[in-house]
């Protein structure tokens, strides 16, 4: 930052020995010692300012900046000439007319002005406040920029921003759940209340008494489940919920799963199929069972709910040192960027989906919660209008206990010879499949068919079948053709009719289309491994 008197002062000084010796002139070198100084201080004090601090020539040029200005914009003060105003503003910046700015400042009038400044190697903006002055610098016309740097403040400015508007979703929500709770809690109040009254009358038949009782016990039970939703909420809000690990029989549980949806899937002509990771007898593990069971139930009546049509599968398989659950279906799905928001409390994907099927969007949130308390994560994979699957893990901790069951006492001496036969179960039903499965797994290599056609492709591709247990009412293709099919390609191999169809008539239809024998539904344990040994044992 040179001056005019530095220019006098060497010429001063610059005549050494001659005339003008300094010594001759002691008030002068004091003057310059004390302006040195003060000049110095006066650079130190503009380099302590957190501000950067730039002078520029009228035509924008930088000749100097502070130390903070160096640091902020990158620029080495050796490279200074290199570059103006302009160069260190972003391309950004176009609500300001900078030049005609500049002009104003001339003219000697200041401005104040939000600014987007540039880091000149990172390409890096840097919001700024930004207060251009007219001044004199080394005897001319200059501009001063004192520049401060705002990057912080609207980073927090954008934070309170986010933190508003999360606020006021949230209130929001909440508003509308407080309105959605009001119509879910009053539906079935007034059918508890309506039909209780109804049911004090007298001349009521014994099928609409019936009738009215089940609304109300219906009722009283989805109620109930609102309670529990608001009370487990708030429990998990608090943190006060632990989990309560025990030793359970995992396809057990999923068995009575199965059994209670079972029935309201076949209300809505929706099949429910199961799958299992583990053999029955492996399947002991230690989790929190009633948090377990709580998540796949909510799972489970999602999926009904939002499916109309097609089908819905629930299972598990190991994964590591993981247990993975899923429960797959066919419904609306959901796209994905909503697939995080299903999982906020108070959220659906959509409100046109709150209206018309209901509920107060706390299940998917209470069960994430829940499996994250014990030790896992819920995750879902979907796309709008072709079905979703929801995906559970928690830690696998097998026992070394395994499950109790009981061994078919005719077959348990065979246990090990039974293995190396292989049966095709042809059923559509899941139920019934799982019921034979539960007796048949432990003896003998299963293959499930779901129907007559599947069963007549495997038996095709499959010469290692030793026998057929052939549901005769089924989809695609019945059982009766599907034998027929069969014994075409295969005369020898061994085919057991099963229906709920118990007449001779019936028995005789199925022997005339090729099957070996007969059993009626509901099955029996010892009858159905007595026809089988029999077939196996004369193959």
């Amino acid at each position: 930052m040179g001056t005019n008197w530095e220019k006098y002062r060497d010429k001063i000084v610059g005549l050494g020995e001659h005339s003008l010796h300094k010594s001759y002139y002691p008030e002068l070198q004091e003057k310059i010692e004390h302006l040195e100084a003060s000049q110095k201080n006066l650079q130190t004090i503009i380099n302590s300012i957190s501000d950067a601090i730039i002078i520029h020539d009228i035509d924008g040029n930088i000749i100097s900046l502070n130390e903070q200005a160096q640091r902020i914009f990158n620029i080495d003060k050796k490279d200074v000439a290199r570059f103006t105003f302009f160069d260190i503003t972003s391309p950004n910046q176009d609500d300001i007319d900078l030049h005609a700015l500049w002009k104003e400042v001339i003219n000697n009038t200041p401005q104040i002005i939000e600014w987007l400044g540039l880091q000149l190697t990172t390409n890096k903006e840097i919001p700024s406040q930004v207060s251009i002055s007219p001044t004199i610098w080394n005897g001319k016309s200059a501009i001063v920029a004192v520049i401060r740097d705002f990057t912080e403040r609207k980073k927090f400015e954008q934070e309170l921003m986010v933190a508003k508007e999360k606020a006021e979703e949230a209130n929001k929500l909440k508003t509308e759940f407080l309105h959605n709770m009001s119509h879910e809690v009053r539906t079935p109040m007034n059918g508890i209340i309506g039909f209780a009254e109804l049911l004090g009358t007298t001349d009521l038949s014994d099928e609409k008494h019936r009738n009215y009782l089940k609304i109300v016990q219906n009722s009283s039970y989805q109620l109930l489940k609102i309670i529990d939703d608001i009370l487990e909420i708030s429990t998990l809000e608090t943190k006060q919920v632990k989990t309560q690990n025990e030793a359970f029989c995992l396809d057990d549980m999923l068995m009575e799963l199965f059994s209670i949806f079972d029935l309201k899937s076949r209300e809505r002509s929706i099949p429910l199929y199961i799958k299992k990771g583990l053999h029955q007898t492996e399947s002991q593990i230690i989790t929190d069972k009633t948090k377990l069971t709580k998540i796949l139930s909510n799972l489970l009546e999602n999926a009904l709910k939002f499916t109309d049509d097609g089908y819905i599968e629930m299972g598990y398989y190991i994964e590591g040192d993981k247990i993975v659950f899923y429960v797959k279906d066919t419904g609306i799905g959901i796209s994905p960027e909503k697939t995080e928001k299903i999982f906020e409390r108070f959220s659906q994907a959509e409100k046109k989906i709150s209206r018309e099927y209901g509920g107060l969007g706390l299940g998917l949130s209470i069960s994430r919660e829940s499996a994250q308390l014990m030790g896992g994560d819920i995750t879902v994979e979907s796309e709008k209008g072709k079905g979703s699957v929801f995906y559970v893990t928690i830690p696998y901790i097998p026992t070394e206990t395994s499950c109790n069951r009981s061994v078919n006492p005719i077959s348990e001496s065979n246990t090990s010879a039974d293995n190396l036969y292989k049966i095709l179960v042809a059923e559509d039903e899941e139920m019934n499949y799982l019921y034979i499965e539960t007796l048949l797994e432990k003896h003998f290599n299963l293959i499930h068919a779901r129907n007559g056609l599947e069963a007549v492709d495997i038996c095709i591709r499959d010469e290692d079948i030793n026998l057929i247990l052939m549901d005769i009412k089924m989809p695609v293709m019945n059982g009766h053709e599907a034998s027929e099919k069969i014994k075409s390609k295969r005369p020898n191999l061994p085919i057991i009719a099963q229906t709920a169809y118990s007449t001779e008539s019936e028995k005789k239809l199925a022997l005339e289309h090729g099957c070996d024998d007969f059993i009626s539904k509901p099955i029996k344990e010892e009858k159905l491994f007595e026809l089988i040994y029999t077939y196996l044992k004369t193959e």
